[in-house]
């Protein structure tokens, strides 16, 4: 992996991209009507712009106070005061790079690992991943149209936990235009003050108000909440100066002091020529802004109005900003033309390519039934806009039969594997339990016994997700009263302070996993324990790899990641005569010198992208229990797709398989051709050991020696993606608990065994077909 966790989930900016994507359509020549970009389409005022000039002509071109030049923050403070009654000095303001990087650095001074910082719903699109960058936690409130889209203070009381560090307060809104008045702003403030809880009170739109509505900032409802409040302010909106990238915080010297610190090493002082701009902004003449305001409120009226007029379509009336966030949800799983909506994004996506009108999917503001539309364009635009949106959505019909697949899925807070310890002491399994049977309480508990290949392993979690997977993953066992498990795995989440792990102690053979509610580690967890527990008892050997059947003849397929197993073992069971065996894990024991191989899952655990490489699996994922399948643009992971400008998601899909390499499916393996395509055991007569280049020969037979060594290693000179390091496991087995020199003698003992009494070959994915092995098997039998 070439880019870090934290890049990895961070999404770019919809309505960026929205607007990227409007542009890049009238380069082509198309007409398209932009109604989704955020910024005003008046100039910056003269006065500004002169300020602007006249600074470059009297060089005043270098570095600045790394804060804000003095005349700025006088300016602010000036117009602080004018405007909302407020006092500060000027070691409580700081100046930044436009109000987005006063939020970030406000967040990276504000916020530690883990506080969480309560966000109503509908929120503007960057405030999540800003605290996600900060290392806190998000936690959405949504909010409803009937309540004007505000915040009650009920709700705010309770969403807050002992980990809440603040609330951000939008006011006015970005995408609603919702403002809440004094009487609504005091019972936030009450609440806050209570639970000593800061409010970051980002007021970019503030000027922006209509009909006669009357702007009280939160800090000026008294000293105390004064104290608990950060503004977040700038001239972008007010003034039209998107471009020049001014923002500004006001609050307790402590939290602009630590803001300085981190401005210090990130942009430093903002644009010098910017700051003098802002300046005569803050304090020269207002009346370009009370005209904006005034065409702000012609076009929202015009716009508003317009909206009404189409059947089963609500919207808001705004108090401010210059947003509409109608209501589309009526026309989710109509169609046009075999084209069906499913959601905001699919909306998004046909209003852009039938009507050539962009709008924001109300998905990114975390409110999926809605859409914005930004009336902060030519009344001319607005006008061919809304014309052409109305006749769109007219154009929309209900299907004649609708099928609407609601997918079993869940989204797991951890995704991925986990660290291990394999083999820790009795004392540390001791503490260990001791510490999970505290937070197994009888309410929240679930226990179950699973059947695999003959060892009996109890579950103990107290994570629902675990407990279905596991009940559907494995046969069922049915223990006596007086009856042992050989084995017991707690898997526990929500224990704080402790990063997701798993550990193993083969004496007692009890294992833990802490902190991780996705399955694979459990999963994972499970097969290690009982392939230590076969060993030992029953003769029996775990062996990962891919397993078919060929009329009576086994045959495996191993290799490292990146030699194509998955492509290749879906390709020969489409073949007359194979039959799917195992795609992941056997456990192989000798009878009559003969190689058994026996599954020991119900269920076939497969990741969703597997649909690339046979996609008559995405029909029986769509009726499987899943996890993590991806359900919205933002979520997706799949970077060679995201360059694509025909996403499935954004046409309205209402999730896509492909989109994350840490989805997976529990899929009945009857379900691919039916039962006789299916068999539990085979003796295995054929191993084929993978590597992929594009150079050597496609098969090469091999010396059990020979072979033995790769395996030992776990190395067949198989490519990963990437530039870091090719991860090796002995014998191509993640699985393996014990790693003792003992006990890999003892696989290796085993292994030649095995290797002695089936045709080993090495195969060359990257030359060969399946084709090769189905033709090398025939010529053989």
């Amino acid at each position: 992996m070439i880019l870090s966790d934290k890049a990895n989930q961070i999404g770019e900016s919809p309505t960026l991209k929205i607007t990227a994507k409007a542009k890049a359509l009238k380069a082509q020549g198309l007409d398209v009507i932009d109604l989704s970009v955020g910024e005003p389409d008046f100039p910056t005022p003269e006065n500004i712009k002169q300020a602007g000039i006249k600074a470059i002509e009297e060089n005043f071109t270098k570095y600045t106070q790394n804060d804000g030049i003095p005349g700025l923050k006088q300016a602010i403070i000036h117009r602080l005061k004018e405007d909302l009654g407020l006092d500060y000095q000027p070691e409580e303001i700081i100046a930044s790079t436009g109000a987005k990087s006063s939020l970030y650095h406000l967040l990276q001074a504000l916020i530690n690992q883990g506080d969480e910082v309560i966000i109503p719903a509908p929120y503007w699109v960057t405030y999540p991943y800003a605290v996600q960058l900060a290392q806190g936690k998000p936690v959405i409130v949504p909010t409803r149209e009937e309540d004007g889209f505000l915040l009650r203070p009920d709700q705010l009381r309770a969403a807050i936990t002992p980990a809440t560090k603040a609330v951000i307060i939008n006011n006015p809104s970005n995408p609603t235009g919702a403002a809440y008045n004094r009487r609504q702003l005091e019972e936030l403030a009450e609440v806050a003050l209570e639970e000593e809880i800061f409010v970051i009170a980002d007021e970019i739109y503030y000027r922006l108000v209509f009909d006669d509505f009357r702007f009280v900032s939160l800090a000026a409802l008294g000293e105390e909440i004064k104290k608990r409040t950060i503004i977040i302010n700038g001239v972008s909106k007010s003034y039209s100066m998107t471009g020049w990238r001014i923002g500004f915080t006001a609050g307790p010297v402590e939290i602009i002091n630590a803001m300085g610190k981190i401005q210090s090493h990130t942009t430093s002082n903002p644009c010098s020529i910017s700051q003098k701009a802002a300046e005569e902004a803050f304090q020269g003449p207002q009346i370009d802004v009370s005209k904006m305001v005034a065409e702000f409120q012609r076009r929202r009226n015009y716009a508003l109005m317009r909206l009404q007029s189409i059947p089963h379509v609500s919207c808001f009336k705004p108090q401010g900003a210059f947003y509409l966030f109608p209501n589309f949800s009526y026309y989710y799983d109509k169609e046009f033309n075999n084209f069906r909506i499913r959601n905001s994004y699919g909306l998004a996506y046909f209003l852009l390519k039938k009507a050539h009108v962009a709008l924001v999917p109300g998905a990114a503001f975390g409110a999926d039934n809605y859409l914005r539309i930004s009336y902060s364009t030519s009344m001319e635009n607005l006008e061919k806009g809304m014309d052409r949106l109305i006749q769109a959505i007219s154009e929309l019909k209900t299907p004649k039969k609708v099928i609407q697949i609601r997918l079993d899925n869940t989204i797991t807070h951890h995704q991925g594997s986990v660290a291990r310890d394999g083999n820790i002491s009795t004392s540390m399994r001791d503490a260990l339990v001791a510490e999970m049977e505290t937070h197994l309480s009888y309410e929240n508990y679930y226990e179950w016994n699973a059947n695999i290949n003959g060892a009996i392993i109890q579950l103990r979690t107290n994570v629902a997700h675990l407990y279905q997977f596991w009940q559907e993953n494995w046969y069922p066992a049915q223990l006596e009263s007086d009856l042992e498990p050989h084995g017991i795995i707690y898997a526990v989440d929500g224990i704080a302070g402790r990063e997701p792990r798993a550990f193993y102690n083969s004496e007692t053979k009890t294992g833990v996993v802490v902190n991780a509610d996705n399955y694979a580690p459990l999963r994972s967890l499970a097969l290690g324990m009982v392939t230590d527990i076969s060993e030992r008892l029953f003769n029996a050997q775990g062996v990962r790899g891919m397993t078919a059947d060929y009329q009576g003849q086994g045959v495996l397929l191993t290799g490292p990641k990146g030699t194509k197993k998955t492509e290749l073992f879906f390709s020969l069971l489409q073949q007359e005569g194979w039959r799917l065996h195992s795609n992941d894990y056997i456990f192989v024991r000798f009878a009559g010198g003969m190689p058994l191989a026996d599954v020991g899952e119900r269920k076939l655990f497969l990741p969703t992208p597997t649909v690339e490489s046979f996609p008559r699996l995405a029909g029986l994922f769509d009726h499987s229990r899943c996890e993590n399948v991806i359900t919205t643009k933002e979520d997706c992971q799949d970077m060679d797709c995201l360059r694509q400008d025909d996403c499935r998601l954004e046409r309205g899909a209402p999730f896509c398989y492909r989109a994350s390499s840490k989805a997976y499916s529990l899929l009945d393996p009857y379900w691919i051709e039916g039962p006789k395509k299916h068999v539990k055991r085979t003796a295995l007569r054929w191993i084929f050991i993978l590597r992929y280049d594009k150079t050597s020969p496609a098969m090469v037979e091999f010396d059990p020696e020979d072979a033995l060594r790769i395996l030992e290693f776990g190395e067949s000179f198989g490519i990963r993606s990437g530039p870091s390091p090719k991860e090796t496991q002995p014998f191509f087995n993640p699985h393996l608990l014990v790693k003792t020199p003992e006990r890999l003698e003892f696989q290796k003992q085993f292994f030649r065994r095995l290797l002695e009494n089936c045709r080993v070959l090495l195969f060359n994915s990257g030359v060969g077909k399946a084709d090769d092995i189905i033709s090398k098997i025939k010529e053989s039998s």
